[in-house]
């Protein structure tokens, strides 16, 4: 077993044993997620790691989702970070390394690997003169601390899509514009990665027998916002084991505190009432959208 293999076991490890459970329903607000550097093989230079990794950080901050610590914030972590590189590695800088995320409290760890970063040189027939285009695959993985196991993993590749590929002058731009393309791409990662789960706690408007607006016990401080977009489950356990059936869809109207928004049912609108009436356990899920055929999230 290798050295570096054998690093990554000692600290999750130490995440598991030390770090207190935290699920999506019982967390308080965002979740405190901490970004790791970037690993990748020595053909793509540093500098060009960082810089998609930092389209990647401003991605997830965009979103509003979830607070965001970045390792390179972090003195120590840093200063581990350079130990690592130069093989000076030793046990007291992982032990300082695990401290220094308990005392940040991440909820999550999101580790990143650059698979490939490919700057192809083209000629115009018209004339002979040069552009340069770029492809780049990286994945991102989320380990959940309280388990050590991989919450999602997600493959990216962006450049190779006709409709996305951007012609620059030099292979420095090709790579610039490519890396880019990672923030708008980090929207549909954060849903699936960090679900929001609520409940639903009032009526808001009535129709006979169909709820047109409910109110839900998610808000400013979990990163919501108007327009996004949620299921609604009902709750049942069966045999000591929780089941979510899904009966309709929701989607934010306005945000009216830190733990309340109004929602606009757009699907289920019969069954909801039915359930209420019942008295029935109702929550709500976030929903991940979809890409559009330029890479961007639809509306």
């Amino acid at each position: 077993m290798n050295s570096l293999i054998k690093e990554s076991l000692i600290i999750l490890t130490a995440l598991v044993l030390t770090t207190p459970a935290v699920t999506a329903q019982e967390t308080k607000g965002k979740d405190n997620v901490l970004i790791d550097y970037f690993k990748h093989n020595k053909n793509i230079k540093d500098a060009h790691a960082a810089q998609l990794r930092n389209c990647v950080i401003q991605g997830i901050q965009e979103t509003g989702r979830v607070e965001l610590i970045d390792v390179s914030t972090i003195e120590v972590l840093a200063l581990e970070q350079q130990r690592r590189a130069s093989g000076e590695l030793d046990a007291a800088g992982d032990t300082e390394r695990i401290k220094v995320m308990q005392q940040q409290g991440a909820n999550a760890l999101i580790q990143g690997e650059i698979t490939s970063l490919v700057v192809n040189e083209n000629v115009l027939k018209s004339d002979n003169s040069k552009y340069y285009t770029a492809v780049v695959a990286y994945t991102l993985k989320v380990v959940n601390p309280n388990t050590g196991k991989t919450i999602i993993t997600e493959a990216f590749k962006h450049g190779d899509e006709f409709l996305n590929m951007q012609t620059s002058n030099s292979p420095e731009e090709a790579i610039v514009k490519v890396t880019q393309l990672a923030v708008r791409n980090m929207r549909p990662f954060v849903e699936k990665a960090f679900p929001l789960i609520g409940e639903v706690i009032d009526k808001g408007e009535v129709k006979k027998d169909e709820i047109k607006t409910v109110y839900i016990s998610l808000g400013s401080i979990h990163g919501v916002s108007e327009d996004n977009k949620f299921e609604i489950c009902i709750q049942r356990e069966i045999a000591g084991r929780t089941a979510n059936s899904v009966i309709g869809e929701l989607e934010i109207e306005s945000v009216e505190g830190e733990d309340i928004s109004l929602g606009k049912v757009k699907k289920g609108g019969k069954e909801l009432f039915k359930a209420m009436e019942n008295k029935q356990k109702i929550i709500v899920k976030s929903k991940a959208k979809g890409k559009n055929i330029f890479g961007d999230v639809a509306i």
